[in-house]
């Protein structure tokens, strides 16, 4: 379930909101139309669209809800090109599906619609502490998340075990927490091993660690800024601001260049990791590490049976850190912030409400193995199957989960952000083989540069 994270189109900024009437909107039908960017044949639609037939059956005397699923093109230029032409013919429906960094853009565009003082009292809390932060913009509530992710370190469990019992001695258990020096002083002996070795389990060898580069060369930059912002995280920093505008002496601070050049290290020569590497890498036994995407439980128990994979927990940048740092976040529910009809409103987020709430997270999980986003239904995991390697991979990701995810920045730029981030400082190090602080050091002033200029737009 690898995603290719949406980037806001920014055509709502030539927009008046000004000249928009709320009885002209989409929501004034009397049912409540719902769109979602699942296709009607995905797992993810069909469990939205069984949801919503209990909701019409138990709510008769209650508007009925429509749920219409928009098939996404690519990266999901076609749910949000529809969504954009909504926007700007002032015909958006009631509610709407978001990935969570773009929330924030469309909240500073004026589009989304507050939660709060509508909700049910001690609804939101509910969610997990990150999917709350998710979905909060100066302080309001403006996104349910339906589902959660997570990532975590896999390795290739035949190469380790041929490994001498010095260098075994490295790998953690899946219920310790580890460093990036850590992980690359594994990776480290690892590569030297496999490079004199002719155990078959290294027979397709080709690097220590399979880090999903390409993905961002290929233009899935969200892959890049979800996986390795986290580098930030576990070193007390990160890629903008809690004000969401601001990356000059943060984004380039002396943690930010700290953190990068040891993840750096990686592409030391003889490199451990690659900007090229081959696809599916770790999953054809290619790499002996990955840092894998939740996804990877499920892609790899169904479609490569006889890899056997180990999973332990995305590692700290600093071991004195003791605050959130692994990564997290998904789609959630929004609502049209034209709407001003107050009974309507409370008659659409009664609708969210069911569609998020602690049973519809657990249904979601059977369904289509969303992580929950609610805390009572996290239990819901099963750890206790008869296969060892996905109960240790979900054991892992409900840890963290409960314990250490934190959400990504909350940003009315978040797209741009993340676009460089990835772009002009993740893959130029791995492309350039760049390990020196002084040059990364430079990267980061580059890319605050341009974000800079950029974001300029949002600062009041």
């Amino acid at each position: 379930m690898k995603k290719l994270f949406l980037y806001v189109s920014m055509l709502v900024l030539s927009f008046s909101l000004v000249a928009c009437s709320s009885s002209e909107t989409g929501g004034s039908d009397e049912k409540i139309v719902i769109w979602t960017q699942a296709a009607a044949d995905h797992p993810e639609g069909k469990m939205f669209a069984e949801r919503v037939k209990q909701y019409n059956e138990e709510h008769p005397d209650k508007p009925q809800v429509e749920i219409q699923n928009i098939t996404r093109a690519g990266a999901g230029s076609g749910y949000i090109d529809k969504l954009n032409a909504a926007i700007t013919a002032n015909d958006m429906p009631d509610i709407f599906t978001l990935d969570g960094p773009d929330i924030a853009a469309y909240v500073d565009s004026g589009l989304l619609g507050e939660l709060d003082e509508y909700m049910s009292e001690g609804f939101k809390e509910g969610f997990t502490e990150s999917i709350i932060a998710q979905g909060t913009v100066d302080g309001k509530f403006y996104g349910m998340g339906y589902s959660d992710s997570g990532v975590a370190i896999m390795y290739n469990e035949d190469m380790m075990n041929a490994l001498p019992e010095d260098i075994k001695e490295l790998v953690p258990a899946a219920d310790e927490d580890w460093t990036w020096d850590q992980f690359t002083e594994l990776a480290r002996k690892v590569d030297d091993f496999a490079k004199s070795s002719d155990d078959p389990a290294f027979k397709d060898y080709e690097s220590a660690v399979s880090l999903l580069l390409p993905d961002i060369t290929a233009g899935a930059y969200e892959t890049g800024t979800y996986y390795f912002t986290p580098v930030l995280w576990g070193n007390d920093t990160n890629i903008v601001d809690e004000d969401g505008v601001t990356v000059d002496g943060v984004l380039n601070s002396e943690k930010s260049v700290e953190a990068l050049t040891k993840f750096a290290k990686l592409f030391e020569e003889p490199q451990l990791a690659s900007a090229s590497e081959s696809e599916k890498a770790f999953h054809s036994g290619k790499t002996a590490l990955s840092v894998s995407g939740f996804w990877y439980v499920s892609e790899l128990t169904s479609n490569y049976p006889n890899l056997k994979f180990k999973t332990v927990r995305y590692p700290k940048m600093n071991d004195d850190y003791d605050g959130l740092y692994t990564p997290s976040g998904s789609w959630a529910f929004v609502r049209n912030g034209q709407e001003e009809d107050e009974e309507r409103i409370k008659q659409v987020v009664e609708v969210m409400e069911w569609l998020n709430n602690d049973e519809a997270s657990e249904e979601y999980y059977h369904a289509n193995g969303s992580i929950p986003t609610r805390v009572n239904s996290i239990d819901v995991i099963d750890t206790n199957t008869d296969n060892p390697y996905h109960n240790e991979a979900w054991s892992v990701l409900k840890y963290q989960v409960e314990n250490t995810n934190k959400s990504r920045p909350v940003s009315p730029g978040y797209p741009y952000l993340s676009e460089t981030f990835a772009k002009d400082v993740i893959l130029k190090i791995g492309q350039n083989k760049t390990t020196d602080p002084a040059t990364i050091k430079e990267y980061l002033d580059e890319a605050v540069k341009k974000i800079d200029i950029e974001f300029e737009k949002y600062k009041k």
